[in-house]
């Protein structure tokens, strides 16, 4: 069993990593992009990694404190359904979910299973998935964002 400092340790060095890995990736025109965190533009829209004794996650949380604001936003994600399951598969939609940090949000996310946090043998394909997923998920912003920002 591993102690808090010992996960603190591991999960610091875990996304150290991953930011190491990602410098050097771009957006599709080119540019650099600061994956850690990433600017949607758009207040209290989140694009998020996570990773832990579940596996990991790359998630777009709306965490808009009015629920009619987040519901037009999760409106509208919905009318993206099609061209995001096609590049994702698997998405897993959630209109109302507790967030850790005490927040209710809605969340679309894609996960990869089967692999721990606590497990460096995990790392590789942890970071692949959030490597891929996150530049699928910039690719989708780079074309269909400015919609999301127009809501505003």
């Amino acid at each position: 069993m591993l102690s808090k400092e010992e996960k603190k340790n591991l999960r610091i060095e875990f996304w150290n990593k991953l930011e190491k890995q990602l410098e050097n990736i771009t957006n599709p025109h080119g540019s650099k992009v600061k994956w850690m965190n990433y600017n949607t533009s758009v207040k209290h829209l989140y694009f998020r990694m996570e990773a832990d004794e579940e596996g990991a996650r790359l998630c777009i949380d709306l965490q808009f404190p009015d629920d009619g604001i987040r519901s037009l936003y999760w409106e509208q994600f919905l009318e993206f359904n099609n061209i995001l399951t096609e590049k994702f598969k698997d998405l897993i939609w959630i209109e109302s979910f507790e967030h850790t940090n005490g927040k209710t949000v809605s969340r679309i996310s894609v996960s990869k299973d089967g692999c721990h946090l606590w497990n460096r043998d995990d790392w590789d394909k942890m970071h692949l998935f959030l490597k891929i997923n996150f530049k699928k998920l910039d690719e989708f912003w780079t074309e269909f964002g400015e919609v999301f920002v127009n809501l505003k």
